[in-house]
């Protein structure tokens, strides 16, 4: 009798094995997403923070499950540029970062950053962009950070001063070790407080940009578009319910 059923359930399993390598995932249930250690208030040394907080709340809406892999920035770019993890966030989105990541059609944040200098010198005063200061001075900025498509254009002028963390940038800007430094608002006024600094230590230029900050998923990943899309999803909930607006507000 078996023998009699073997090519009919020979022929259910084909079948069986072809819908499921046919249909495309319907359910992944937690991501492990990379997250740099030294940029609070959105990611701090633990890789919390409100970036950390936005983007768990958006996945637990679509009943995914945030972990985190915490590493320098500069790592975070390379994993996830191989392949080696899916994604990484506080990624700025712009020319350079389009050609290397897959990215959702919502940004998680927004985040303004400025030119900053060592005092208010009287020349420092007139500067209105990055396009009015002088070539060859030096410039502290924090290894593998995107400054935007108008940084891009002059960055060449400069003499570029890489180091890992914004304490860094400050410390070498009060001791005159650089000329200038580009930071992004939130996360020099935080890193001041965090070492007890007044805000006029240091002196704040013009806006340099204003940055959409986004996950990057990787190009290499089978699953990056997957996560991108609910991504998407979730944080259309979280905005529609006002959760974003006071995670945002932390």
């Amino acid at each position: 009798m078996l023998h009699k059923l073997l090519p009919y359930l020979t022929l259910l399993l084909l079948i069986c094995t072809t819908i499921a390598q046919a249909a495309p995932p319907t359910r992944l249930d937690s991501i492990v997403l990379a997250v740099e250690d030294s940029w609070p208030p959105y990611a701090g040394a633990e890789g919390r923070g409100i970036s950390t907080s936005i983007i768990e709340k958006a996945f637990a809406e679509v009943d995914i499950r945030l972990l985190l892999k915490v590493s320098p920035y500069a790592r975070v770019i390379n994993e996830v540029e191989k392949g080696i993890i899916v994604g990484g966030y506080n990624v700025t989105r712009q020319a350079s970062t389009d050609k290397k990541f897959i990215f959702g059609q919502q940004a998680i944040l927004t985040a303004s950053a400025s030119l900053y200098f060592s005092e208010p010198n009287t020349q420092a005063k007139k500067y209105k962009s990055i396009a009015d200061i002088p070539s060859g001075i030096s410039m502290g900025l924090v290894i593998d950070y995107e400054y935007g498509d108008l940084f891009e254009q002059h960055k060449n002028r400069f003499k570029e001063v890489r180091v890992s963390n914004q304490k860094q940038i400050i410390n070498m800007l009060r001791l005159g070790r650089i000329d200038s430094a580009i930071m992004f608002d939130a996360v020099a006024d935080y890193t001041l407080k965090s070492m007890k600094l007044s805000h006029d230590s240091i002196f704040k230029g013009p806006l340099n940009h204003t940055s959409d900050i986004y996950v990057a998923f990787s190009r290499q990943h089978k699953n990056s578009q997957y996560f991108a899309d609910k991504l998407d999803e979730g944080l259309t909930l979280i905005k529609a319910g006002g959760q974003y607006d006071r995670l945002l507000k932390q």
